[in-house]
C-alpha cells in the first residue's frame, strides 16, 4: 500500500491534469504552466488527521492570507456565505480499497463484463452523445452492465496518469440499487490493478450515494480535500 502523502500526490494529479513535487512539506506550490481550477487545497490525511496546503502558483501573499482566513471561518460558513465573501469552496473525499467488498469478484462477473471500445452500438444505448468518450483510449477500461440489450450502467477510468486512473461510474435511474455499479466497480478497479496502475475514487462529500458505492466497494477514505477558489 503507497503512503497518503503519496496517494494524494496521485489522486491531485489525475482528477486536475497537474503535476506536482513530493508532498513532503506542509506547504506545495503547483507548479507552472498548469494550474488547477482551484486556488488552494487543504487536505487532511487520514487517520493522522495531518494537513497539506496545494497553493497555485500565482496567488499572491493577499490572496493567501484570504484563503486561510475563510479556511478558518468554514466551519460556520455556508456555501452561498462562501460565494458572498470571494471565496467559494467543495469539499472532496479521495478514498482507495483497502476492504473486503460487499460483493465478490465471481458476482460481479455475474452482473457485468468488460465493455470493448469496439462495442460503439452497444455504448450508444446508455448515452448516444458520448460514444467517442467512453471508446476513447484514455478512459479504458470500460464495464458495465447490460440489461435487455441496453448498456444500463458504466464504470470506467475518468482521469489516467501514467501511475493512477480515477474511477468514473453512471448508472441509469431504473437501474440502479441492483448491484449493477457496485459489479462495474470492482471489475474496474481489478482490471486497473492488473495495468501496474492505482485505482483510486473520489467523491464530493455530499454525494452520499457516491460515498456508499465507494464502501459497499471497499473503498476508505484517505483524504479529505477542502479546496478553495477565489471568485
Amino acid at each position: 500500500m503507497l503512503d497518503t502523502h503519496t496517494l494524494l500526490r496521485r489522486h491531485l494529479e489525475a482528477v486536475w491534469y497537474i503535476q506536482i513535487p513530493p508532498l513532503t512539506q506542509t506547504h506545495t506550490i503547483v507548479p507552472a504552466p498548469h494550474q488547477p481550477p482551484w486556488h488552494l487545497c487543504i487536505a487532511t490525511l487520514q487517520p493522522t488527521n495531518e494537513q497539506l496546503y496545494i497553493w497555485r502558483s500565482d496567488v499572491t501573499p493577499q490572496q493567501g492570507e484570504q484563503l486561510l482566513q475563510y479556511a478558518r471561518q468554514l466551519q460556520a460558513a455556508t456555501e452561498v456565505e462562501a460565494v458572498s465573501q470571494g471565496v467559494s469552496a467543495s469539499h472532496e473525499v479521495a478514498l482507495v480499497q483497502t476492504a473486503t467488498p460487499a460483493m465478490d469478484l465471481a458476482e460481479a462477473r455475474r452482473l457485468a463484463r468488460r465493455i470493448s471500445p469496439d462495442e460503439r452500438h452497444t455504448i450508444a444505448t446508455f448515452l448516444p452523445e458520448d460514444v467517442d468518450y467512453f471508446s476513447a483510449p484514455q478512459q479504458q477500461p470500460v464495464f458495465g452492465v447490460v440489461e435487455h440489450d441496453r448498456l444500463v450502467s458504466i464504470a470506467h477510468s475518468s482521469r489516467r496518469t501514467p501511475d493512477a486512473c480515477e474511477l468514473g461510474v453512471e448508472t441509469l435511474p431504473e437501474a440502479r440499487r441492483k448491484g449493477y455499479a457496485l459489479a462495474a466497480t470492482l471489475l474496474w478497479a481489478e482490471a486497473v490493478t492488473q495495468e501496474g496502475l492505482f485505482p483510486i475514487y473520489s467523491a464530493l462529500a455530499n454525494n452520499h450515494a457516491s460515498l456508499r458505492l465507494a464502501h459497499n466497494a471497499g473503498y476508505r477514505p484517505f483524504a479529505h480535500a477542502l479546496q478553495l477558489t477565489l471568485t
